[in-house]
């Protein structure tokens, strides 16, 4: 894991811990204007963080490979480098292990596969430059992780990795696209898939790599858009983590299905689906931005989304925290989307936290949770991208579509233009917006950090579950009270 992203889980810590305080101890509010109030309840949310991987009680041995002048009857070592990653698997020189007497259903037992193989859990493949091909397995189960890394200054490429009922696997600094391989298929970059027959995945970590179905796509079409762009992630399973990558020219960004992931510090710029989803518990979206959506075909574009349906059981402790969303940074920007900023419209959603964000979209939908219990929405700043509908963009908490009444939920120290809060919902300290131009620095150029004059925005906010740094890590309070908005200043 990268420093920014150590920094950013020190940040998550010390956040757990404020709101240990804040909801076992309390704390005063200051007075501000507000649209509705009322008494302040406990929330019992609890941010969680990715599952830490088991690692070998000893180092392991490190491979190298190169594509363009090793070959696997060498010894593997930095003077006497492997072939490629591609070739590596099909020659079967990773010894991993793989479920016995399938289908799984939680009774199977583990074997060796490729037993005696080379490279063994622990152990490190370093890729120099040039086309690994496809990295592809299924039934890759490691004791401990195996790390695939990118050398020193070098930017070794794939076409895309698939990893299916597989566990402890790291993937750091890699290049993934169609556009390397000697035919283009427009596949999904990564996937991490758990299979019905063959076993669940979890434990898999992918750590500043860079994706992209083309690395330019301004020539593209709709029809080019709809028929070249890969999704980039995809990942079902436990324990995963999803950090400091970019996705860009792609379909849909980063999905996540499963159960406690961390996704942090991703950039997703230029897509044509969502953004951002998360169909489980437990996860952590934080840092990541959002950017520039593309409208070319019907899909209701989402920067982040998440959805409970048929059947599908609620989605429960999930936190949004301090991630960018930009509906389009150039106004004439081609097949130019109206993005919903975070939509949840089909809960129920169940003790959330949404706080920090920015979200800069022309939709009316800035947040919205259509049945939620005991979620809060705090010091989120939402604006328009333009003066034209639709929009302008509201923080909203609705009932569920069938009717069921959200409960217990608070909307607090945020910026929009409407906040509607049903139920017993509490919004207080929120400032509605009417004027960006005497709120913000510049908006032209999406700096919606306060003017120092905005005096109806600074100080103005309670502190009660406010989080105790905004945005860009500036603590909170910085004067005599905590600023509304997803900026302290």
């Amino acid at each position: 894991m990268s420093g920014n992203s150590i920094s950013r889980l020190m940040f998550t810590l010390f956040g757990l811990l404020a709101t240990f305080i804040f909801l076992h101890c309390g704390s005063g509010s200051s007075s501000s204007p507000t649209e509705t109030t009322g008494n302040d309840i406990e929330y019992s949310s609890t941010p969680s963080v990715a599952c830490e991987q088991t690692l070998a009680p000893t180092a392991g041995n490190t491979f190298y490979l190169d594509p363009v002048n090793g070959s696997n009857d060498s010894s593997g070592s930095a003077t006497d480098p492997w072939g490629s990653l591609q070739s590596l698997v099909e020659d079967g020189m990773i010894e991993t292990r793989a479920y016995t007497n399938l289908p799984y259903d939680g009774t199977n037992a583990l074997v060796a596969k490729n037993p005696g193989a080379p490279v063994k859990a622990g152990d490190t493949l370093v890729l120099l430059d040039g086309f690994h091909g496809e990295f592809f397995l299924r039934g890759a189960y490691n004791e401990y992780p195996i790390t695939i890394t990118a050398a020193v200054g070098h930017r070794p490429t794939l076409s895309r990795i698939f990893l299916s009922a597989a566990a402890n696997w790291q993937f750091k600094g890699l290049v993934v696209s169609p556009s390397h391989a000697p035919d283009y298929e427009a596949n999904t970059l990564v996937v991490v898939e758990s299979h019905g027959w063959h076993g669940p995945s979890s434990d898999v970590v992918v750590d500043n790599c860079e994706l992209y179905s083309v690395a330019d796509a301004s020539a593209w079409s709709a029809a080019d858009w709809n028929s070249l762009a890969c999704s980039a992630i995809q990942v079902s399973g436990d324990c995963m983590t999803v950090v400091d990558n970019t996705c860009r020219n792609v379909n849909f960004g980063i999905s996540v299905s499963g159960n406690t992931a961390l996704i942090s510090g991703n950039l997703v710029e230029n897509f044509a689906g969502d953004g951002l989803r998360g169909l489980g518990n437990d996860l952590v979206f934080e840092y990541n931005v959002v950017k520039n959506c593309y409208a070319v075909n019907g899909n209701h574009d989402d920067g982040f989304q998440s959805w409970s349906i048929n059947d599908d059981p609620p989605r429960e402790r999930v936190v949004l925290r301090a991630n960018t969303f930009i509906n389009y940074e150039d106004p004439n920007q081609p097949f130019r989307g109206t993005l919903q900023g975070i939509g949840c419209f089909d809960g129920f959603y169940i003790d959330w936290v949404i706080e920090n964000n920015l979200v800069a979209t022309d939709h009316w939908h800035g947040i919205s949770l259509y049945g939620a219990v005991n979620c809060r929405i705090v010091n989120n700043t939402v604006v328009d991208s333009n003066d034209v509908s639709p929009g302008p963009p509201w923080i909203l908490v609705n009932p569920h579509k069938d009717g069921t009444p959200s409960q217990g939920c608070l909307i607090r120290n945020n910026i929009a233009a409407t906040i509607t809060a049903t139920g017993d919902t509490i919004a207080d300290h929120n400032l509605l917006l009417t004027d960006a131009g005497t709120l913000f620095i510049d908006t032209a150029q999406f700096d919606f950090h306060l003017r120092p004059d905005a005096i109806e925005a600074i100080d103005t906010g309670n502190s009660l579950l406010a989080p105790v740094i905004d945005l860009d890590g500036i603590a909170r309070p910085q004067g005599g009270g905590v600023d509304v908005g997803c900026y302290e200043r």
